[in-house]
């Protein structure tokens, strides 16, 4: 059941009653609520035009278009870029280490090589992983590559993740 919430969104479940003093598009699944708070819709767009999605070595180039949206099962906003490259793994991870960085982002982790169980989709396939405050949420900055899934090993992409109440992660 989805609903609209207002200014305030009152929910009775089993387990007694919780208020939620936020608005955007909600869900109750399991006596569980989830999706995208309005603030986190909005924050899309921004992260959409963050900079750091045009940075990219020169011996890549851009594929399809940039995409930007709220996951509704995950409750957080996101946008990203693929890219195709030309060049080494290696490079391409040093010139985000340093673009970043310049950009303002602090790395948080770095995963060089990630090699997932097949099927285990539950691993940090992140390459690299930074964060830094956007609109007053804190933001995730994720350098990974496909083939690290099996799939596409001339393709790399980033993918900004952000939410206003903490639940987004690289």
């Amino acid at each position: 059941m989805k609903l609209k919430a207002g200014a305030a969104l009152i929910v009775l479940g089993a387990g007694g009653m919780a208020t939620l003093a936020a608005t955007g598009v909600w869900a109750l699944s399991s006596g569980l609520l989830y999706g995208c708070t309005a603030a986190d819709e909005e924050l899309a767009p921004t992260l959409a035009s963050s900079s750091i999605l045009d940075a990219h070595p020169s011996r890549t180039r851009p594929q399809d278009e940039r995409y930007s949206g709220c996951d509704e099962d995950d409750g957080f906003a996101y946008a990203g870029q693929s890219y195709r490259f030309t060049t080494s793994r290696a490079d391409v991870l040093t010139f985000y280490r340093q673009a970043a960085t310049e950009d303002g982002w602090r790395l948080e982790s770095a995963n060089p090589s990630p090699s997932p169980a097949p099927g285990d989709l539950a691993v940090d396939i992140s390459a690299l992983c930074f964060e830094k405050s956007v609109a007053g949420a804190t933001a995730h900055l994720a350098v990974w590559f496909p083939s690290d899934l099996g799939d596409s090993p001339d393709d790399y992409g980033l993918e900004i993740t952000a939410s206003h109440d903490g639940t987004a992660w690289c």
